[in-house]
C-alpha cells in the first residue's frame, strides 16, 4: 500500500502511467482518446493552482528579501540570466537548422484546420502596453500571467519598501504560499491517472505522424533542443559544480509532467517543489525566479521558432543570408518572452515570426496537427532551463551552495 499511496513514491508512480500510457495508446488508441478526459481533470487542477502560487509564491519571496536594493539586484539577474540562456538556445538551433537542412530533403503540404491569417502581425506597441493590467481581477479570471506577475512584482516591492508596517500581511502572504504548495500535494496524488491518460491519447493520435512527411522537422527541432540542454547543463555544472546525475534524478517530476502536460506554468508548483525541497535552494530566490521563469524563460519555444523560420525558407529554396539569421535570432528572443508558457501557445507564435518574415503562414495547418509532439521537447527545455538558471542566480548570489546537495546522505533522503 505504501508504493500506492505515500508520497515519496509519487515519481515512480507517474513514471509507470507515463509508460503505460504510451503503450496503451499505441495499442488501443479509440479507447486512449476515449480516457482523454481523465488527463483534462488534471490539467484543469494543475491550473486551477498555478494563479494562487505565481501571485503568493512571488510576493512572499520577494516580501522575505526585506531588502530593497537585494530585491532589485535578484531580479536584474534572473533577468538577465535567463534572457541568456534563451539568446544562446536560438543560437544553437540556427547553427544546426542550417547544418541539417531539414527543408531541403522533405516536402512539406499545408494541411490541418489551423487558420494562420487570421493572427496577423505582431504589434510590439500593443505587447507592452498589453503587459501592464487595466483590471487584475480581470487578469486573473482570463489568465494573462504576464499581468498578473507585472501586479504581483509591483506587489511585492510595496511588501518590501513598506517593512515592518506589513509584517503581518506579509506573513499571511507566506502562510497563503504554504497553502497553495500544500494543495499541490493534494492535486499530485491524481497525476499519475492524469500523466497515464494524456500520454496514451498524445500517442494514440499522433504517434504514426512521427514516420511523415515532418519527421525531419521534428529530429531537427528535438534534436536542437536536446543539444541546447545538454550545453546548459554542462554550464550549470561548471559553474556550480553540481553533480548533474544528481540534478537530473531530482527533476524526473518535472520531466514527467512536462511531457504530459506541455505546459510551463502548469509545472511551477512540481519546479518549485523540486527546487525548494530536493535541491535546497532558498525560497526567496526559488519562489520569484521560479514564477518568472515561464514568462521570460522560454528556451525551448526559442529553438522552436528558429527551426521553424530556417526549415520553411529551405523548404521554399528562399537563401536567408547570415544578417537575416541574426535578427531571426534576436526577434526570437523577443519574441519568446511575448507568450505564456501554455499548451499550444507555439502555434500562434510560429504564424507570427513566419509572418514577419513574408514567410507563407498556410504551413502552420501541418505543424498544428504535430506541434503536441515537438512541444513536449520545448516544454521540457524551458522549465529544464529554468531551474539551471536559478540555480547559477543562487550561487552567483551566495545564498546555496551545492555542497549538501552533493553529498551522499542528502540522495538517500531524497
Amino acid at each position: 500500500m505504501k508504493y500506492l499511496f505515500e508520497k515519496k513514491y509519487l515519481a515512480m508512480r507517474i513514471t509507470i502511467g507515463f509508460f503505460i500510457g504510451i503503450i496503451f495508446g499505441f495499442v488501443m488508441p479509440g479507447t486512449a482518446e476515449l480516457l482523454k478526459p481523465l488527463g483534462d481533470i488534471f490539467m484543469n487542477l494543475i491550473k486551477m493552482i498555478v494563479v494562487p502560487v505565481i501571485f503568493f509564491s512571488i510576493a512572499s519571496g520577494m516580501a522575505s528579501m526585506k531588502d530593497s536594493k537585494k530585491l532589485a539586484k535578484v531580479g536584474g539577474k534572473v533577468f538577465l540570466v535567463y534572457a541568456a540562456l534563451v539568446f544562446v538556445s536560438c543560437i544553437v538551433a540556427a547553427i544546426l537548422t542550417v547544418v541539417i537542412q531539414p527543408g531541403n530533403v522533405v516536402s512539406l503540404s499545408a494541411s490541418g484546420t489551423f487558420d494562420a491569417s487570421s493572427v496577423g502581425k505582431v504589434s510590439y506597441a500593443d505587447f507592452f502596453i498589453g503587459i501592464v493590467p487595466s483590471n487584475i481581477v480581470s487578469a486573473m479570471a482570463s489568465d494573462n500571467y504576464m499581468q498578473i506577475i507585472f501586479f504581483t512584482v509591483i506587489f511585492g516591492f510595496s511588501l518590501v519598501a513598506l517593512g515592518k508596517k506589513v509584517q503581518n500581511l506579509t506573513d499571511i502572504m507566506g502562510q497563503f504560499a504554504e497553502t497553495t504548495y500544500k494543495m499541490l500535494d493534494v492535486i499530485m496524488n491524481y497525476a499519475p491517472i492524469g500523466v497515464f491518460s494524456l500520454i496514451g491519447y498524445t500517442s494514440a493520435k499522433y504517434g504514426k505522424e512521427l514516420f511523415g512527411s515532418l519527421a525531419m522537422f521534428i529530429v531537427t527541432e528535438i534534436l536542437g533542443c536536446l543539444l541546447v540542454f545538454i550545453l546548459l547543463a554542462l554550464v550549470t555544472k561548471a559553474y556550480t559544480g553540481i553533480k548533474l546525475g544528481k540534478l537530473f534524478k531530482a527533476m524526473i517530476p518535472i520531466f514527467l509532467n512536462t511531457a504530459s502536460t506541455n505546459s510551463s506554468t502548469g509545472t511551477i508548483p512540481i519546479t518549485m517543489d523540486v527546487v525548494t525541497n530536493k535541491l535546497k535552494l532558498p525560497s526567496s530566490i526559488a519562489s520569484f525566479s521560479i514564477s518568472l521563469g515561464p514568462t521570460i524563460c522560454k528556451t525551448g519555444a526559442a529553438v522552436y521558432k528558429v527551426v521553424l523560420v530556417i526549415f520553411v525558407a529551405q523548404m521554399l529554396r528562399v537563401p536567408l543570408p547570415l544578417a537575416q539569421i541574426f535578427l531571426l535570432i534576436v526577434i526570437s528572443t523577443l519574441l519568446s518572452v511575448a507568450t505564456p508558457g501554455i499548451p499550444g501557445g507555439g502555434i500562434a507564435t510560429g504564424a507570427i515570426i513566419l509572418g514577419m518574415f513574408g514567410l507563407p503562414l498556410d504551413i502552420m495547418g501541418a505543424i498544428a496537427g504535430i506541434y503536441r509532439i515537438i512541444d513536449i521537447g520545448n516544454t521540457t527545455l524551458n522549465v529544464s532551463s529554468q531551474v539551471f538558471g536559478t540555480l547559477m542566480v543562487a550561487k552567483s548570489d551566495e545564498v546555496w551552495t551545492p555542497k549538501q546537495f552533493n553529498s551522499p546522505a542528502l540522495c538517500e533522503e531524497n
